[in-house]
């Protein structure tokens, strides 16, 4: 028999026994709950472990990564963090190619061919499998790399050989992926078509659980080739003009076995719940759900099961034994956002990188879209979003690098707001907001905080000279940022001390989505990646700009640490900062979804008091709904928070996004304000059962009149008629690119 807890700590039991029903009632814990009303989350099935020791052959670094793991999270080992080795294939792998730093620039001739060979070379490690392919991205695969991933999967079907191939994605909140298009897509790519009796079985999942979802980039085959980084799967971001820069690797060998075994998790958590949500089986990925976590799985062709196999990791080669043969130690670190359970001992690779951090003698050089958190833009900001944190873990070690130990560090990050090729703020926004100056006063304000006696000359000395941050710098080229080469920066790599460094996922500004990387544990191979990457980057971006044109002036720096950039609560805000902000929030996703609406509820004026003399001003709120022709709601309704004593002019500024509108220019959406009465002042549920909401007006817009456009179309409608003015309400509606007129 299975137990599926709904609601609440206390759990009654009703058992069925010959003559009659037996009830037993007993209070549980949040942990007991949360096994039992979620068995997909790790850690509910680990706690049985077996002591491990780390093995000899780490570099201090590597050392201090494995030991944090070790001690924190050893039940996730084999899971989602690994001490393991494997070879390194070729370059590291750069969009655009390492030419385009200084000398070669991208022109109108190169402007969609500059960085060809990277699905290229992703659609060719694709097609050398034989059993297994693991795919992992954040979204679906566009342009050419979509017709690289079906060419390669028509490749596979054209050997002969049985592989399995599982592609997953994450469902990010407003725009899930469509799976039913996916698969389609994949298996249906013109010159690229699966007949239905191929060999290849096809499983397409996403998942999205609470604000988690998977933002993994792995391809894994066979347990032998693995290609993994920091690269989506967007063509226009990648491969065309004004290109975001981001790295990822090649590499062969035991280390592909825990990508493989990292996409296990997810997987075993999508077919749990696909199993539960009977009410989304066989739906298409657009169907919209009223439930905080939202799966999908669809299979090729149509007799394969109904889910794909668990990949089952051959014995691993000792590591000392390895390195006999030549292969370089390397430790995979990973984590599952809200997936991961209980809180204490979740997500391994946030440890590592602290660890790695904490271990720095020398110098740290990093390569991140970010450090901060998602800002309201200037001229507004920048300020953090509401529930935005700077990473404090790292900062500390940041901070106690430079000051205690004298570490260099070196940082190069995006352009604030940067948007590649035509692309519009709504569609891709890399760089969350913040200058190279706020994020330096950040790392001296850590310095003062856990170092209160720091004199302040010393601060003085250390800004410029141990810590030195800039913005990532192109090549001028025609299509190339041309604008003193300010370019987009997606990369999630540091080194630390020249002999260990990380490529992966995983970015250092707080996000807690599913994430994976490798740390390369070799002097010999991040000297090779230093002339490959970073020497150029930095000599782009720092060493060969004149000193005056540099990113952070150390002045600027050290007043900057009287600015308070954390968080306000949204009541803080004044309109104009929070409509920047939500415009900030919905630019940092990707854009363009189909049957997607997102309404931007702003403001009403000039409401009637509801409550009358002695009641207070109204309690307003607005439920919103998209009905059909014929008047029927077509999804989930959503309701706005209640402006207590909000009075004749309430502000909301929210956003409430739509999904699943099969179709959207036939719908109506529905606005209701009302009053959330409490009778004769009276609070609780006795006065709102005793008294009926007030109606304080209504309004309406036919969806087949908005365009199709990335941005908000505003408007103002009347909900009320009165007798000397009326009564409207502000709002804001996107389609997103993916519908319209």
């Amino acid at each position: 028999s299975s137990i599926q807890v709904f609601a609440g700590r206390t759990l009654s039991l009703v058992l069925l026994a010959p003559f009659s029903p037996l009830t037993a009632s007993f209070t549980m814990s949040d942990e007991e709950v949360e096994i039992l009303s979620d068995p997909g989350s790790v850690g509910t099935e680990l706690e049985d472990v077996e002591e491990y020791e780390l093995p000899e052959g780490l570099s201090y670094v590597g050392q201090a990564a494995g030991e944090a793991l070790n001690s924190q999270h050893l039940k996730y080992r084999n899971v989602c963090w690994n001490v393991t080795h494997g070879t390194v294939v070729g370059d590291l792998a750069q969009t655009p190619p390492g030419i385009y730093w200084k000398d070669e620039q991208i022109n109108e001739d190169l402007e969609n061919c500059h960085s060809d060979y990277f699905p290229e070379l992703m659609g060719e490690v694709i097609s050398r499998a034989t059993e297994w392919v693991d795919f992992t991205s954040l979204g679906a695969p566009t342009g050419k790399f979509l017709e690289s991933i079906a060419k390669a999967l028509k490749n596979l079907s054209d050997s002969g050989t049985s592989v399995t191939v599982r592609f997953l994605t994450g469902n990010i909140v407003g725009m899930p992926t469509d799976n039913n298009e996916l698969l389609q897509q994949l298996t249906t790519f013109p010159g690229y078509e699966l007949p239905e009796d191929t060999n290849i079985r096809l499983w397409v999942g996403s998942w999205r659980k609470g604000l988690s979802w998977n933002h993994s980039k792995i391809i894994a085959v066979d347990g032998k080739y693995l290609f993994q980084g920091g690269h989506n799967v967007w063509d226009p971001h990648y491969l065309q003009k004004n290109p975001v820069r981001d790295v990822s690797m090649e590499a062969e060998g035991q280390v592909t076995q825990d990508g493989h075994v990292f996409a296990n998790r997810m997987w075993r958590y999508i077919i749990r719940k696909d199993q539960q949500y009977w009410e989304m089986k066989d739906k298409p990925g657009w169907v919209p759900t009223i439930r905080k976590g939202r799966i999908s799985v669809k299979r090729f062709p149509r007799e394969a099961d109904d889910y794909p196999p668990l990949y089952e990791a051959s014995d691993p080669v000792p590591l000392p034994d390895a390195m006999a043969e030549g292969k370089l130690p390397m430790i995979t670190i990973g984590r599952y956002g809200s997936l991961h359970f209980p809180d204490d001992t979740a997500n391994p690779s946030d440890s590592a990188i602290v660890a790695m951090l904490k271990s720095a003698q020398k110098s740290i050089k990093m390569s991140l879209q970010d450090l901060g958190p998602l800002a309201v833009p200037p001229p507004l900001g920048p300020k953090a979003i509401p529930t935005g944190v700077w990473p404090k873990d790292y900062l500390r070690e940041i901070a106690s690098a430079i000051y205690e130990r004298g570490v260099d560090v070196h940082i190069c990050l995006s352009n604030p707001n940067s948007i590649p090729a035509d692309l519009s703020m709504t569609d891709a926004n890399y760089g969350n907001g913040w200058s190279c100056e706020d994020v330096a006063s950040e790392i001296v304000k850590a310095i003062q905080e856990h170092f209160p006696d720091a004199e302040e000359d010393r601060l003085t000395g250390l800004v410029g000279v141990n810590l030195r941050v800039a913005y990532l710098r192109g090549s001028c080229g025609d299509m190339d940022w041309q604008e003193r080469g300010k370019a987009g920066n997606h990369a999630k790599f540091f080194i630390v001390d020249d002999i260990a460094y990380y490529v992966g996922s995983q970015n250092l500004y707080i996000a807690n989505l599913a994430e994976w990387g490798i740390i390369v544990d070799s002097e010999e191979q991040t000297q090779k990646v230093l002339d490959e990457y970073w020497n150029k980057l930095w000599g782009s971006s720092f060493e060969d700009v004149a000193e005056e044109e540099r990113d952070c002036n150390v002045d600027n720096v050290l007043a900057g640490r009287e600015l308070d950039r954390n968080p306000m609560d949204a009541s803080e805000y004044t309109d104009e900062e929070l409509e920047a902000m939500l415009l900030a929030q919905q630019g940092s996703g990707m854009g363009g979804p189909k049957g997607v609406l997102t309404v931007w509820l702003k403001r009403a004026k000039n409401l009637r008091d509801a409550d009358g003399a002695g009641g207070g001003s109204s309690d307003s709120y607005v439920k919103l709904r998209i009905v059909d022709e014929n008047g029927r709601t077509v999804c989930h309704t959503h309701q706005s928070k209640v402006m207590t004593d909000g009075g004749a002019n309430p502000h909301w500024n929210e956003q409430f996004t739509f999904e699943g509108l099969a179709a959207p220019c036939s719908y109506t959406l529905k606005l209701s304000v009302l009053d959330k009465d409490s009778l004769f002042g009276l609070d609780g549920k006795v006065a709102d059962w005793l008294a009926l909401e007030d109606k304080l007006g209504a309004a309406s817009v036919d969806l087949g009149t908005l365009s199709n456009t990335r941005t908000f179309q505003d408007m103002e409608l009347v909900i009320a008629d009165g007798w000397f003015v009326d009564s409207t309400i502000s709002i804001g509606l996107n389609t997103h690119g993916g519908w319209g007129n």
